[in-house]
């Protein structure tokens, strides 16, 4: 059975100055995550998918039926009189109520009535946008029945001002080879010899499902695209994060400069998103350089928005066993979790959500395959040259100045071990990463520590 999905932890005591609420139901989890969907070639992640410690999550209805957000958003707490607002105002998602005057699901049903019995042929089209927004928000709800992953693959064009050239529509990825092996396959089976008639095979489906919806108009995106990118999971490559986050939250940054201390924040980032991470099973080339891949952008809003869940996964392959793989399992230490044998998520690591949750940290990179360090020896006038020796891939955490302990002095600080610092913060007993520590420094500085 595929892991199920946690949803969003509430907040602290003490973060929004009232009891922290009651922890809501989890949310369900992809059908068929694990194995080979709508022609993807990632699997799920290896263990539950730890969500952004933020608000408590309401049910699919709260994210459906609920006014468009206005510049300020309200907390459980502003109930009563005209300020009562739902949390789903925080999303944006769903259908606005008309006022004053609205449709009703028995009005529509009495028009079609009325077509019927006076013998006048059925209109052959209905406006969608002419439902009520009960009706709406059900067939929103029924689009998510049977969810399937998005996997993104990155295709950059070559340097060219035309939007399509003809050597731009000539050049093939792994992916477009399996979609033409599919689409032969499918003409194959479509082909009718004289005189007989085959049945048609299966159509291919689209790597977007219900994306459409989003592109209709703008009262149809506004009341979808919430919804969508909550429910819909995004598959991408590790090397892509950073850029999808730009494309997708473009307004993250300035989102997180507003954003008040924990103990004076009244609500977090109106973001929401379901991200599967993928982990090559060879590093790239970009995963091989000095610098590593750059994630503290995907921690910083993960932990601070509405509720963005986020796990890491392997490309689908034969006689995967996540219970082994120690490298997807020591990056979920980055959001505070450890991943149990029964592929559970522990409870969320205190410390560590404080860190993330004051945006400590300047920099968290993953150097999944670092360059070996050079020997400072003696060359020798004979014989072969002793290889240089291979250094442990490591996760690398920088600290902001104002928020470094005493004994982060350098880019990378040795770690006290009596203290137990990596214990308190779960980082202990990593079984494929190493763990690095230190504060942000001067490009000299930094350079001279790499």
């Amino acid at each position: 059975m595929a892991p199920t999905r946690p949803t969003t932890p509430p907040p602290g005591k003490k973060e929004y100055g009232r009891p922290g609420p009651i922890q809501p139901p989890p949310s369900p989890f992809t059908p068929g995550s694990r194995y080979p969907r709508n022609g993807m070639i990632m699997g799920s992640e290896p263990a539950t998918v730890p969500p952004s410690p933020s608000m408590p999550v309401p049910g699919f209805d709260a994210l459906t039926m609920g006014p468009v957000p206005g510049p300020s958003f309200s907390t459980r707490n502003d109930r009563g009189g005209k300020g009562d607002r739902k949390h789903n105002e925080r999303t944006g998602a769903g259908v606005k109520k008309p006022q004053p005057k609205k449709k009703t699901a028995s009005d529509a049903i009495a028009k079609l009535i009325d077509i019927t019995r006076s013998g006048k042929p059925a209109q052959t089209s209905f406006r969608f946008m002419d439902l009520p927004g009960e009706l709406r928000n059900e067939v929103y709800k029924h689009v998510f029945d049977n969810p399937k992953q998005a996997l993104l693959v990155h295709r950059p064009r070559l340097a060219t001002l035309r939007s399509r050239t003809r050597v731009d529509r000539g050049r093939t990825l792994a992916s477009d080879i399996v979609e033409q092996e599919h689409d032969e396959e499918l003409s194959t089976a479509n082909k009718t010899a004289r005189g007989s008639a085959k049945p048609k095979g299966p159509s291919r489906e689209t790597n977007r499902p219900f994306w459409g919806l989003t592109q209709v108009c703008q009262q149809l995106r506004k009341e979808f695209h919430p919804i969508y990118m909550s429910k819909q999971e995004i598959g991408m490559d590790l090397t892509e994060i950073v850029q999808y986050l730009k494309t997708f939250y473009p307004t993250a940054s300035e989102e997180l400069d507003k954003l008040a201390a924990p103990g004076e924040r009244k609500a977090d980032m109106p973001f929401v998103g379901n991200i599967t991470i993928a982990v090559g099973d060879k590093p790239s080339e970009m995963e091989q350089s000095k610098e590593g891949i750059e994630i503290v952008h995907l921690l910083d809003i993960w932990a601070n928005s509405f509720k963005i869940e986020t796990g890491f996964g392997r490309y689908l392959k034969a006689h995967y066993v996540p219970q082994t793989d120690g490298e997807a399992k020591d990056l979920y230490r980055l959001f505070g979790r450890r991943v149990l044998w029964d592929q559970s998520c522990s409870a969320m690591n205190s410390l560590w959500r404080t860190i993330l949750r004051t945006r400590a940290l300047a920099s968290v990179r993953v150097h999944r395959k670092p360059a070996r360090t050079v020997a400072a020896t003696v060359m020798r006038t004979t014989g072969p040259q002793a290889p240089a020796p291979e250094t442990q891939p490591y996760i690398h955490i920088v600290f902001k100045k104002e928020f470094a302990e005493p004994w982060m002095t350098e880019y990378e600080s040795v770690i006290p071990k009596k203290a137990d610092w990596l214990f308190d913060r779960g980082f202990n007993v990593m079984e494929y990463f190493d763990v690095r520590v230190g504060v942000e420094q001067h490009d000299a500085k930094r350079r001279g520590a790499n």
